[in-house]
């Protein structure tokens, strides 16, 4: 028998298998309101898929409010899912590379909390869930996807990482 040259396919959450932007906009607005944060939308959105903390950092936000920040964004990002769509044929795909016995995973920037929520909420069947509260380094460090192969038991030079930011690129790439 052939070895498999791709046994796993790892996803990017955000923007990759959901369309939560319309929820991170509302979200955002709400800390632009509640904080006083200055930073627009579009300057938030240049960061999507870096670790939150460091989003805030690169938009030169007191650290001292980050993790108040954190708690009101998420608060009300998880309000509003109703606003987040899957993205077309992402039903489709998972299901074929489950026929095909190729496991699937979510390597994320987003928290276990709303991840977990979201995974529920849409009935995705994924076998690895990266968080970034799983591993010390976040994108674009390798250690997320070499953290997913152990739980897929998959060699990482068996794993395609499919993404949709520069960060996510320079994961794979660090892989």
């Amino acid at each position: 028998m052939q070895k498999r040259l791709i046994s796993s396919v790892l996803f990017d959450f955000d923007g990759v298998l959901i369309d939560s932007l319309p929820a991170m906009q509302v979200a955002w607005l709400s800390v632009q309101k509640e904080f006083g944060v200055k930073a627009e939308f579009n300057q938030y959105k240049e960061f999507i898929g870096l670790p939150f903390n460091i989003i805030l950092s690169k938009l030169n936000i007191d650290p001292l409010l980050h993790n108040s920040i954190y708690q009101h964004y998420s608060k009300i990002a998880s309000r509003n899912k109703n606003l987040i769509n899957l993205n077309p044929y992402v039903e489709f795909i998972l299901n074929w590379l489950s026929k095909n016995s190729i496991s699937t995973g979510i390597v994320t920037s987003k928290d276990k909390l709303r991840t977990y929520e979201l995974i529920e909420y849409f009935q995705l069947n994924i076998k690895a869930i990266i968080t970034p509260e799983l591993t010390r380094l976040g994108k674009p460090s390798a250690q997320p996807i070499i953290y997913a192969s152990k739980e897929l038991n998959t060699p990482v030079n068996q794993i395609v990482f499919i993404g949709d930011m520069f960060s996510d690129m320079l994961t794979a790439l660090n892989s």
